[in-house]
């Protein structure tokens, strides 16, 4: 890679939603407990709120997992925070789950599947031995030839993702969709500019992935960049993480950063966000020097 273009996108300014609209987050994930959910409401543009404007209090909110019916209750410090009244142990592999709201007016309801467990197996890190020349365009000047640009370095770092294939039995779902995710400790280590030319995330059906004795493999890239071109590799902490849900799920993570929507694709009838069930499983390492390294869970 001898050097790369990073092109600033354009910022499109959004129209204003509808007042007291019912806004829904809610993950069940798979071996694991039953999660909080968070219910909001939207409000204008020309008058935001505090974290407890926004918040959608006094809902009530019942979930239904594998026949089972849990109802939920506001947390005394956090409104439009919910937890559930009672536990049912850890959220089982492929079971049926609904979940129903009930707001002032509103009712917005979800369902779903939850996916089987996911495992990562070997993450390699591979660090070249010098950064790379990086050119900066400021693209929002398109009034002038004289487009400003801005030279530095940075370290483009290679991740290798593998993770059980697993077997389907005949007539099986075979719709789960997996997003694999590069996650710095550092916030400079990334951008929206930067990862539109690198690959820090990915979401696929998972029958898309290439397989290779047994294992599904993925191949991302994320960027830290340095002062110079003898500059050594900060040392880092580096989260990988890798999820399997439905298209619900896929939809809404493929949606989440997209500069011409307004907001993501939701799934959720009645109201906005996201309602869905999915499998997780992460690692994460400190990275630091050059070459090579794998690492094992």
């Amino acid at each position: 890679m001898a050097g790369l273009i990073l092109v600033l996108g354009r910022c499109d300014l959004a129209n204003p939603t509808e007042p007291q609209s019912l806004v829904v987050e809610a993950f069940f994930t798979t071996d694991r407990p039953l999660p909080s959910i968070t219910l909001r409401r939207t409000r204008p543009l020309d008058a935001p709120g505090s974290r407890d404007d926004n918040a959608a209090a006094g809902a009530a909110i019942e979930v239904v997992l594998d026949g089972e019916s849990v109802s939920y209750e506001e947390h005394d410090a956090r409104p439009g925070l919910y937890v559930p009244e009672a536990t049912l142990g850890t959220v089982p592999a492929d079971v049926p789950w609904a979940l129903t709201v009930e707001w002032r007016d509103e009712v917005a309801r979800a369902q779903g599947r939850t996916p089987p467990p996911i495992d990562l197996g070997e993450v390699c890190v591979e660090v070249p031995d010098a950064p790379v020349q990086a050119i900066r365009v400021d693209s929002l000047r398109r009034d002038s030839l004289d487009i400003p640009a801005e030279q530095g370095y940075l370290y483009p770092i290679n991740v290798s993702v593998r993770w059980p294939a697993g077997t389907l039995p005949p007539g099986a779902d075979t719709t789960h969709w997996v997003r694999p995710q590069l996650r710095p400790d550092t916030a400079e280590f990334s951008s929206r500019v930067v990862n539109f030319f690198l690959e820090p995330v990915d979401v696929r059906r998972e029958d898309q992935f290439r397989t290779r004795n047994g294992q599904r493999a993925w191949r991302g890239v994320y960027a830290v960049p340095v002062a110079g071109r003898t500059s050594a590799l900060p040392g880092h902490d580096l989260t990988v993480t890798i999820a399997r849900g439905d298209t619900a799920f896929a939809a809404f993570a493929r949606s989440r950063d997209d500069p011409e929507r307004r907001e993501p694709v939701s799934n959720v009838e009645g109201g906005l966000g996201i309602a869905t069930a999915v499998a997780i499983d992460s690692l994460r390492r400190t990275v630091e020097g050059t070459g090579k390294q794998c690492y094992v869970p």
